[in-house]
């Protein structure tokens, strides 16, 4: 592919609610290097009650000077037949829906190397996450697949697993992680039923998918654990059902031990103003010393990479850039899994923060906490072949 730098990539978007219309097309138009050419949506007037002041398919053909559609189907086949270029699409569908419009985007043939930034999580049931793993798995190197766990492709993510993959902390032991987000707003609100309610196989919707996935999949990058059995508590919004605050224990398939929390009772709004941060407190432990990453998502200053030697002694790591977890900014050009998905598409050099296999560790953790929690014991993390999934 040509990689000239006056080359943009030409990418389509699957999704035109809330977090689209806030945050991936002002991003896409802002950016140098792309160019929207397509959005879908199955409304021409998409809803949400997070945004109830969402623009019409029409508007934004208007605003972003591209084509709509209302169907994935349609958009593929037509641009199949004009032989117009599309290098990318970026799925920013509810949940319950990335499996059936990953699948579909996988399985066309007729543009070949259509590269893909799915949005968290990689999907909301077992089954189909084992599936559209298998698929990608099948994918040549040309064709990147990413998740868009933003904190996964920050420079801090990269010095920490570049810190683990080095050896410097030995073999890892425990993992205390914690999550608190200041979005109760969201979960106890039943207006909010793609965040809140259970549809298809899942046994349970809410924090655990909506917000528990990005850590997961941060520890899951840096550490590169596989999990294999998993204990879990929750409680429940009394408004909506859904899962508020969760406790858990995993057991991974070397030994080592992770001890998970997380809540979205913390006070606040992370979309309002005042901004309220998220709360992330990580500590990884290994039989050489430890890994420590904690602060306030919209407070740079609040913390920093520690790295803790058998001696006792600590050293700052890049502690000028303090501490950067998810990437929500609206302004600018986009967060940097963004920024790695453009290159992609172009054919450049990028860093895989956050592909597949990722999501699937994340997806078989959250599943097997919800089935934990049902069945009030320990339960094992499932895998198989995936052509066998279904």
């Amino acid at each position: 592919m040509d990689t000239n730098n006056n080359q943009k990539a030409r990418i389509a978007l699957v999704g035109a609610g809330w977090w689209a219309q806030g945050w991936h097309l002002p991003h896409l138009k802002e950016n140098p290097s792309a160019e929207i050419v397509a959005i879908v949506d199955s409304s021409r007037q998409p809803t949400s009650a997070l945004d109830p002041n969402l623009e019409s398919l029409d508007i934004l053909a208007e605003r972003y000077n591209c084509k709509v559609y209302t169907s994935l189907d349609h958009m593929l086949n037509e641009f199949h037949e004009t032989g117009d270029e599309l290098n990318g699409i970026i799925v920013s569908a509810p949940h319950a829906t990335h499996f059936e419009l990953g699948r579909k985007i996988l399985e066309f043939q007729h543009i070949p190397k259509i590269n893909i930034l799915m949005e968290k999580p990689f999907t909301t049931c077992i089954q189909e996450a084992r599936l559209l793993h298998g698929a990608v798995q099948k994918l040549g190197r040309d064709r990147a697949f990413m998740v868009n766990h933003s904190a996964n492709f920050r420079k801090q993510a990269i010095l920490a697993k570049s810190l683990v993959d080095s050896g410097a902390l030995g073999s890892i032991r425990h993992v205390t992680a914690f999550m608190g987000s200041p979005l109760i707003w969201i979960f106890d609100n039943p207006k909010n039923s793609a965040w809140n309610e259970p549809s298809g196989s899942m046994l349970g919707n809410g924090f655990a998918w909506g917000q528990s996935s990005h850590i997961l999949a941060f520890l899951y990058l840096v550490t590169g654990l596989q999990p294999s059995r998993v204990f879990c508590t929750m409680n429940h919004s009394e408004k909506t059902g859904a899962d508020i605050a969760h406790a858990a224990s995993i057991m991974c398939e070397c030994g080592a031990t992770v001890s998970l929390s997380g809540t979205t009772l913390l006070p606040g709004d992370a979309h309002a103003d005042p901004v309220v941060g998220k709360l992330i407190r990580l500590k990884i432990f290994g039989s050489k010393g430890a890994l420590i990453y904690s602060g306030d998502g919209r407070k740079v200053e609040s913390g920093s990479l520690q790295f803790r030697r058998e001696d006792g002694s600590v050293e700052e790591i890049a502690p000028e850039d303090g501490f950067k977890f998810e990437n929500i900014d609206q302004e600018g050009n986009g967060p940097e899994s963004l920024q790695a998905f453009i290159d992609a598409c172009l054919g450049k050099e990028f860093f895989q923060g956050a592909d597949c296999a990722i999501g699937l560790k994340t997806v078989q953790t959250i599943d097997a906490m919800y089935r934990s929690q049902k069945s009030m014991n320990a339960e094992p993390v499932i895998f198989g072949s995936e052509e066998e999934a279904l």
